[in-house]
């Protein structure tokens, strides 16, 4: 049998289309810019025409102007895109006085932070900018974001305790200075579990007896089956960390980190990231829960097909789930549990952003129709059209995701993921971030490298990274 993998994230991100609140809007290489899936039967229905909600007071436009908006998110590819941007393109004129949306719709990718330098630097951006983590501290570490600070002490209802996760906070400001606002999310990675393939080996079908690694261990082994010396089911799909995300998230469940709180320093060269690499490595060659790591590998099919019993998954998997997997097909999520070093099970979260160029031409009107689209009941009725979520709690706490969780329960994760997940990794610089640290973890997991040496030449090679892309460097 031929085995296939899963894309790497970055692959999937630069491919896939996804739907925020059900397919992820990544923040590594972050979010996809294509074609999002229909809503399926678990995502809340759009409103009736003859319902429109009550949207937030935006404050009257001192002109009628017309406002640029720019995001990756196409309403080619998404019905329940088209209906939001025409829903906000209709209502936000009328509650505004007079203001226009006019929409730039760029592919996500490296053009699409080069544009919004670029821009900047000949004094054009647009007025209001869709943008990833890791882009946001790029464009504030070149004095191209507005300092938000006097708009946001006006609006309690963005306060930073209004959102989900300590980390949405570390990703949209530096040293006390908000320069974005949470615009979608929380996505976290997580690991989902194949209920009937669980509960065949004796096991809880939602992972309720997975609390710590050793758990994790004995529940893969207890779902691997061999035919000789052939994996014909494997019990977890192991990862090569060649894309650090996973690492990451395992790093956190096991205490540690990858950086400092000011991104300037790697702290992953550790008794904690040897622990990572240790039981990856083991998993993949000891224990042999795995099929072998390989670019063709497609983990999501073999759960779903349920020759896996546990993949590396997120909160936006859900829709890929239920809307392709057989007949019958059961999971469950469960976080990553408490490693020997850690406290507590650990994730990966991330929400991306809406931000404001200082050089706009239209501040104030930029800032009303960014508070527009990012506050109750607003947030609430763009859910509604599109299933996207922001990770403001007032959402959470809506008739409208109460109804999802009726139908699709898995995604009760999505909050509980959020509220212990740690930041993206380097979010600042991840590309060359990852193209340092990444091949070096996985020459540690195919044996090819100790893990010592393995750790030591990633933590030297990032360093490079970090001084090369420092502010005035």
């Amino acid at each position: 049998m031929k085995i296939q993998r899963s894309e790497s994230r970055r692959k999937f991100l630069k491919s896939a289309g996804v739907a925020a609140g059900v397919l992820a809007l990544g923040a590594c290489a972050p979010a996809a810019p294509t074609q999002a899936p229909a809503p399926a039967a678990t995502e809340a229905p759009a409103p009736a025409a003859t319902e429109a909600p009550a949207p937030t007071a935006a404050a009257p436009a001192a002109e009628a102007v017309t406002l640029r908006y720019r995001t990756w998110h196409s309403p080619e590819g998404s019905t329940g895109d088209k209906a939001w941007f025409d829903w906000l393109a209709e209502n936000y004129a009328k509650d505004s006085g007079g203001t226009k949306v006019e929409y730039e719709f760029l592919g996500w990718g490296t053009e699409y932070l080069q544009k919004a330098l670029a821009d900047s630097a000949a004094g054009s951006p647009v007025d209001l900018l869709h943008s990833s983590i890791i882009w946001a501290r790029e464009l504030f570490d070149r004095g191209v974001l507005l300092d938000l600070n006097p708009y946001l002490a006006n609006v309690p209802a963005l306060a930073p305790d209004q959102f989900f996760g300590e980390s949405t906070t570390r990703y949209r400001s530096k040293a006390g200075t908000f320069y974005g606002v949470p615009w979608e999310g929380p996505d976290s990675g997580i690991i989902a579990i194949n209920g009937k393939l669980a509960k065949e080996a004796g096991l809880d079908p939602q992972g309720a007896d997975i609390k710590t690694w050793d758990d994790f261990v004995n529940a893969a082994k207890a779902m691997t089956k061999t035919s000789g010396d052939e994996i014909t089911q494997a019990g977890f799909l192991a990862s090569d960390f060649s894309y650090i995300e996973m690492f990451a998230s395992w790093m956190y469940s096991n205490g540690g980190s990858l950086s400092n709180d000011t991104f300037t320093e790697p702290t992953f060269n550790t008794k904690n990231g040897q622990e990572v690499l240790q039981k990856e490595y083991d998993l993949l060659n000891t224990q042999k829960v795995s099929f072998p790591v390989s670019a063709d590998r497609l983990d999501s099919q073999l759960f779903m097909q349920g020759k896996a019993g546990m993949i590396y998954a997120g909160t936006w998997s859900t829709a890929e789930f239920l809307g392709t997997a057989p007949e019958g097909f059961e999971f469950w999520y469960i976080l990553f549990p408490k490693g020997p070093s850690g406290t507590g099970p650990g994730a990966t979260t991330w929400s991306n952003m809406f931000l404001l160029p200082k050089q706009g031409k239209h501040l104030d009107q930029a800032f009303d129709l960014m508070k527009y689209c990012t506050t109750p009941p607003v947030v609430i009725t763009r859910f509604e059209l599109s299933t996207r979520t922001t990770p403001i709690k007032a959402l959470f706490e809506s008739p409208s995701w109460k109804s999802v969780l009726e139908k699709a329960p898995q995604r009760a994760i999505t909050t509980e993921a959020a509220q212990v997940g740690n930041i993206y990794p380097y979010f600042p610089f991840f590309e060359e971030a990852n193209n340092a640290i990444g091949p070096e973890l996985q020459k540690a997991i195919l044996g090819q490298q100790g893990i010592p040496e393995s750790l030591q030449m990633a933590e030297t090679k990032v360093k490079e990274v970090i001084a090369r892309r420092a502010p005035g460097a």
